[in-house]
């Protein structure tokens, strides 16, 4: 499903008038019919007083569509104007006229807005995704009145407030239990500063495919479905044998993080990889041998219980000698002087998949322009991003997307920017966007997890795209499962770690 600017979403509602000739009306009467079935799966609005707030733009009629709908079902609305008194779409003048001879009560939202708390569900037809501008202090107060009321609140399009291309809050913003956008996504619906504003997303297509409203837009930002996931599974014959099944060398490690590579190993064990290899200082080698007999340790050059600068070339025979398929480096490895001239030197040398995480982020921001390979994937966290690109963090968030793209044309790497609806992007251009937001997954080992994942699916021969859409999805997935059946406090790295199988039956099962 792809990701929308308003402009792009303005192109496609353009040519849908004007190439098939739909009115303008019956895309009003579809947006709203759909919301009216769309919200009636979701919320129990059997004896609920219920209000909508309309704006005298489209928003706000196809707020009025909903109105008549849930008219129509036996529930009478109220309704509260808001700016009535000027620039009243011709549209939403229309849908007054239906709406004006029944039993419906017009308020005014500004002279009548503390009434709202009489209701316990509040449909948010104010502005659309054409805001661009602070708004006006009254309707800030409004706002704050409805968000502070604690009452279900369903926003049309977008919640009041947001610019849709930026995610930027333009003063205040409604607080959405639901937001049911229409066509497809918006790009600002993803910034993670405004994820407890947009609540559960609901795509409203008007009754069209997904299919034919993608194909109308040449958007390269797509919102990952579990559809999609599912053909990027690797696939094992039942004669497979455990090499087939990838080989897979971690590197990382050091006195003060000597667990962070055992979770990315255990990882990657758990997404089937056939043979884990972990490469490790020797002085910490042993610690974990007796608890992890899967792994296959492999004892490194040690400097003060860091990784050595001579062991690049026990690295580049052990890739050799066994076959390496992927590589993963940086869990636990520290910011040792040496270690950090071992990780520059050693990633311009391997020539197989390369995944690099944590530290090793650090150690390679020298040698970006040497790494013009393709086929390295890195996973920086929003503050590892600030520091790759010099910029700070408030500008990734409110840019994420652009600056991630921008990134990842110029290096000409592949890059996953971790956080909530983290995002997979491409030297082409290419942005996947995650369909998870998880407080759960701010724990510490969570992204050592995530390198697991990523080297044994590129070990598995799937393609770095697939790899990096798949792995993020399964990495998200993981901590869901764990809320599902325990709950939202208490998840550890190691929980991710069991739930990687289960992660991938459930989508299997779901299909």
């Amino acid at each position: 499903m792809k990701v929308l600017s308003v402009e792009e979403t303005r192109i496609l509602e353009n040519k849908l008038v004007k190439e098939y000739n739909i009115p303008p009306l019956l895309l009003m009467e579809n947006a709203g019919a759909q919301s009216f079935s769309l919200l009636k799966e979701k919320i129990n609005l059997k004896d609920k007083r219920i209000c909508v707030l309309c704006g005298p733009g489209n928003n706000g009629g196809d707020a009025l569509v909903i109105a008549r709908y849930l008219y129509m079902n036996g529930i009478t609305p109220t309704v509260f104007l808001y700016n009535w008194d000027k620039n009243i779409s011709e549209l939403s003048k229309i849908q007054y006229e239906i709406l004006k001879n029944t039993e419906i009560e017009f308020l005014s939202l500004r002279e009548e807005y503390r009434s709202i708390r009489f209701f316990d569900i509040i449909i948010d037809g104010l502005l659309g995704i054409g805001l661009k501008r602070p708004l006006d202090n009254e309707l800030v107060s409004i706002i704050e009145e409805v968000n502070n009321l604690n009452k279900t609140v369903i926003s049309i399009d977008v919640p009041t407030g947001i610019d849709a291309d930026s995610g930027k809050i333009m003063g205040a913003c409604i607080k959405a239990n639901y937001t049911v956008t229409m066509f497809l996504p918006k790009i600002g619906f993803f910034n993670p500063k405004v994820i407890d504003y947009i609540g559960e997303l609901v795509v409203n297509p008007l009754g069209f495919p997904i299919k034919f409203l993608n194909d109308l837009i040449p958007s390269n930002i797509y919102y990952v479905q579990e559809e999609d996931i599912l053909k990027s599974i690797p696939k094992f014959p039942l004669g497979v044998h455990k090499g087939e099944k990838g080989k897979v060398l971690i590197i990382g490690g050091s006195l003060q993080y000597s667990g962070a590579p055992i979770l990315s190993a255990k990882s990657a064990l758990r997404t089937s990889a056939g043979l884990v290899y972990l490469a490790l200082p020797e002085s910490i080698s042993n610690l974990h041998r007796g608890q992890n007999p899967e792994i296959i340790f492999i004892p490194l050059g040690d400097q003060s219980g860091y990784i050595s600068y001579e062991s690049v070339s026990k690295i580049l025979e052990i890739i050799e000698k066994l076959r390496i398929d992927s590589v993963g480096i940086g869990p636990g490895i520290g910011l040792f002087e040496a270690t950090q001239r071992f990780i520059q030197e050693l990633v311009l040398k391997i020539d197989k998949p390369l995944v690099i995480d944590a530290d090793a982020l650090t150690a390679i921001k020298p040698t970006l322009s040497y790494l013009n390979k393709g086929n390295i994937i890195i996973t920086p966290h929003i503050g590892e991003m600030s520091r790759l690109t010099d910029l700070s963090i408030e500008h990734i968030l409110e840019n994420r997307i652009d600056v991630s793209r921008k990134f990842a044309e110029k290096y000409n790497i592949n890059l996953i920017l971790k956080g909530p609806y983290s995002l997979s992007v491409f030297p082409d251009g290419d942005v996947y966007i995650n369909p998870f937001a998880s407080s759960l997954l701010a724990t510490a080992g969570s992204g050592d997890v995530l390198t697991g994942i990523l080297t044994a699916l590129l070990a598995q021969g799937i393609s770095i795209k697939k790899a990096c859409v798949l792995g993020n999805y399964i990495h998200s997935l993981s901590s869901l499962i764990y809320k599902e059946t325990i709950g939202d406090r208490g998840l550890i790295a190691g929980d991710i770690v069991e739930n990687i199988p289960l992660a991938f039956k459930k989508i299997i099962e779901n299909s």
